[in-house]
């Protein structure tokens, strides 16, 4: 299985498609690469963006419900960065409304009384403004709606945002298995990337996609799979002092965040994470300079657990 995984990070993660992604990303649309490691961060856990790209990160992930600092913070880094735009890729998110499920049913209360697919059009239009951008590289839908017909209807706008120049591609977060594929079946733009929660001992919850199932499913039929708190961070689980992660860093003489987050790479997934210090920055973006062997992917791969957590 995990050469499996090894042939999937080299053949289609790094260079995929009729031109070549740069190093290091993955080819998600046509003419569209996105970085495997990208900086996240929400209003409880802000990260330095600007940090982030002074030592060479590319990605950067927000979202509407990360509130409107967040938003502004990245839009200010990037401005203040001197990169240039097409050398960026910004991710960011909008509502699935109605939803009670997600975040308390906060994410949908400043929406009340709009139609799914208002919702979309007008957060991603602040995403917009608050980043100070004319488009964003990948907008996702943050979550399903609480029902099938909403969240079709959501993301019939989310291919209009995309159509209107305002999104290069579009997806979905915390979707499964069972409900992209409903969704793939009555729109026209097949979901780019699918982000849930995804890390070592935490990939064994179906509810919101965070399962091998859905990896497996997404990659079976073209969509990239992004983790969330690819270090257990927000699971629950306490990967970083785990006995086989400690030893299998030992080997590598690295540190456990880099054995965590090689794990999720090594299986050709994008990885969100997020810091505001230097040493951690630089290590997350070094871990393309050393490989996992089958037994250690395995011995990682066989821990599980049930925890859910939605960001």
């Amino acid at each position: 299985m995990a050469r499996i995984w090894l042939y999937l990070l080299f053949s289609n993660a790094y260079c995929t498609g009729s031109s070549a992604c740069p190093k290091s990303s993955v080819q998600i649309a046509d003419g569209v690469c996105m970085p495997l490691i990208n900086l996240g961060g929400v209003h409880s856990k802000p990260s330095n963006y600007t940090l982030w790209l002074q030592l060479g990160g590319r990605g950067l992930d927000t979202a509407w419900s990360y509130g409107d600092d967040v938003q502004k913070s990245v839009g200010e880094a990037v401005a203040a960065s001197g990169i240039s735009r097409s050398d960026l890729f910004i991710t960011t998110k909008v509502p699935c409304c109605p939803d009670v499920r997600s975040f308390g049913g906060y994410a949908c209360s400043t929406w009340s009384g709009k139609a799914p697919g208002e919702v979309v059009t007008e957060a991603s239009d602040i995403d917009l403004r608050l980043l100070g951008l004319s488009y964003a590289d990948l907008i996702l839908l943050h979550e399903p709606c609480d029902t099938m017909e909403s969240t079709i209807a959501a993301y019939k706008a989310l291919e209009s945002v995309k159509a209107n120049g305002k999104a290069r591609a579009i997806g979905i977060s915390n979707f499964n298995a069972s409900t992209i594929e409903t969704l793939v079946k009555a729109v026209s733009v097949k979901p780019a990337v699918n982000q849930c929660g995804f890390s070592i001992a935490g990939h064994n919850e179906s509810t919101r996609g965070r399962d091998m199932d859905t990896l497996h499913h997404c990659q079976n039929n073209g969509i990239t799979y992004s983790a969330y708190s690819p270090l257990g961070g927000l699971s629950g689980v306490d990967v970083l002092h785990d006995p086989d992660v400690e030893a299998i860093a030992k080997v590598h003489n690295r540190s456990t965040a880099e054995i965590a987050l090689r794990w999720v790479v090594q299986q050709g997934v994008v990885a969100v994470t997020a810091g505001d210090k230097e040493s951690h920055d630089k290590s997350d973006l070094d871990i393309f300079s050393f490989t996992l062997s089958d037994v250690e992917m395995d011995r990682l791969t066989a821990k599980g657990t049930q925890v859910q957590v939605v960001v």
